[in-house]
């Protein structure tokens, strides 16, 4: 790295300290304390110390609350918590041993849950290695042979097809291989763990968007077999769209958010805390081999997130856009460089008409575009209306922009992201430069999931990153690009001569 300005995001607002954060912070001062040393006096990590008394982590635990005052020889009602009697105090001592127990288990919980986020991209090409050369696609991606396609495809070239008869996924990320991953709980007696790592986020490390949803569970990556021109209703059996064979099909099921979640980051906390033991190698990740094959999509529940690469393309340049993710906003893919928008698979709602409209990639594509660049409210399955896209806008001009040919949407294919096992599906949108403009004029700088980045301080958002070879190359090899996003960009520069044609992007200077 140069002292030029790289990659820049407005810095975020510095939230005042409260709570059990204000009293660390003046119990530090007043015994004139280092946040290492307070730390180490309370068995913490120095970076989650940091984050509490800055208000950027809250407490809820009462467990944790009850140990702060106990090493700190604070009263209960100092750290939030109600007097105890005599008889409270006695039941307390009699249960310090379980409640030490689990407190260090939650702490060394957190501290492995804080290496994961600072870590993902690392973590997640180490874990590519664990897989055959065969499999390894980009930086910590993994496709099976037919994932990718041969050329980016107009995404109405991918057939989905709904199936209503599915079996039960297997693994559950509840099974005896993840008890690693799941701390102690300290009021559930002894040697008792969360049921699920998201029990456990919510309460030691709960992300700003933290919301259990009804999803679309990818079962199956293959060639179409439906009659070209059907489109089937909702039934016994399966239902797909469809017109025009011979192209890839993706089958779909139901999911949730949180039944994914819980295989997923599983997964990825027991890589990260095997890493910080000395490494990765298939001994010391029994979930991980429980699980097996990562691309057997029947086995667990399997949610796809949809990244889309978005590219502005004027007459004799081309940007594109990048996100950058803050880990204690998502629950997933925190702490990383992104392509934007990316959003996981799901409906706007929960009713039938909700799903039947939403059981499309460019709808979701649509809802993420006008959420994550625009600012919009996140269409969360609270309404019991579904979206009019012919009416409502956004959707509506930026329908009108794609069936003008102002706004092209592609397909690269799917991949498995070889850290947490999530699949990712690839995509690209082209827009001319004078339309994304006019539709992204009152572009935001951040959202609630991170911030837009911007070429350097002096540039807008809607600039966006040079579309060129070293950008490329330094963005992939050098900064903490996710890996779906790193697919995109790779394959968008393989394709630039279809994708953008006309333009004569040279292969590096």
């Amino acid at each position: 790295m140069t002292g030029q300005t790289w990659l820049w995001t407005s810095p975020p607002p510095t939230p005042a300290p409260v709570g059990v954060g204000q009293l660390l912070r003046a119990y530090r001062q007043a015994h004139g304390l280092t946040q290492q040393q307070l730390a180490d006096q309370l068995g913490f990590d120095q970076s989650y110390v940091s984050k509490v008394e800055s208000g950027r982590r809250a407490i809820h635990d009462i467990s944790t609350l009850r140990h702060i005052a106990r090493h700190l020889d604070l009263a209960p009602e100092d750290v939030g918590l109600a007097p105890g009697t005599l008889a409270d105090r006695r039941r307390d001592a009699a249960r310090d041993v379980f409640a030490e127990q689990a407190a260090a288990s939650q702490r060394s919980w957190r501290v492995t849950r804080d290496t994961l986020n600072r870590n993902r991209i690392k973590l997640a090409k180490a874990a590519a290695g664990l897989y055959p050369d065969t499999y390894r696609l980009f930086s910590g991606l993994l496709a099976r042979p037919g994932w990718i396609w041969p050329r980016p495809l107009d995404i109405d070239e991918v057939g989905l097809r709904w199936a209503d008869d599915v079996p039960e996924p297997v693994l559950t990320g509840g099974e005896p291989q993840t008890d690693g991953a799941r701390p102690l709980i300290a009021d559930g007696g002894p040697y008792v763990r969360y049921q699920r790592y998201t029990r456990a986020m919510r309460d030691l490390d709960r992300p700003t968007l933290f919301e259990n949803r009804l999803s679309f569970r990818l079962l199956d990556i293959a060639g179409a077999s439906a009659t070209p021109g059907t489109v089937a209703g909702p039934g016994p059996g399966a239902w797909a769209r469809d017109d025009s064979g011979g192209r890839p099909m993706l089958s779909f099921g139901h999911t949730t958010y949180f039944d994914a979640v819980d295989v997923c980051e599983t997964v990825a906390h027991e890589t990260a805390a095997a890493m910080m033991s000395g490494g990765l190698a298939w001994s010391s990740l029994p979930f991980r081999r429980h699980v097996g094959d990562p691309f057997d999509l029947s086995s667990r529940p399997v949610l796809p997130s949809i990244n889309t690469l978005t590219v502005r393309a004027d007459r004799d340049s081309a940007s594109f856009l990048l996100h950058r993710r803050s880990a204690g906003s998502v629950a997933t893919a925190g702490g990383v460089y992104h392509v934007i928008p990316a959003g996981v698979f799901q409906p706007s709602g929960i009713t039938p008409g909700h799903h039947r409209a939403d059981f499309d990639l460019w709808r979701n594509i649509m809802r993420e575009l006008s959420e994550e660049l625009l600012g919009n409210t996140e269409h969360d399955g609270n309404s019991s209306t579904p979206i009019d896209y012919e009416a409502d806008e956004p959707f509506r001009a930026f329908d009108e922009a794609r069936r003008d040919g102002r706004a092209r949407v592609y397909s690269f294919g799917v991949g498995i992201d070889a850290l947490t096992l999530f699949a990712e599906i690839l995509t690209v949108v082209v827009i001319d430069a004078d339309t994304f403009d006019s539709l992204f004029a009152e572009m935001v700088h951040s959202n609630a999931e991170g911030s837009v980045v911007a070429a350097g301080p002096h540039r807008t958002v809607a600039e966006g990153i040079p579309f060129t070879y070293n950008t490329m190359r330094r963005l992939v090899d050098s900064e903490p690009l996710a890996p779906a996003a790193a697919a995109c960009l790779e394959l968008a520069w393989r394709h630039r001569e279809l994708l953008l044609p006309g333009l004569r992007l040279r292969a590096a200077s």
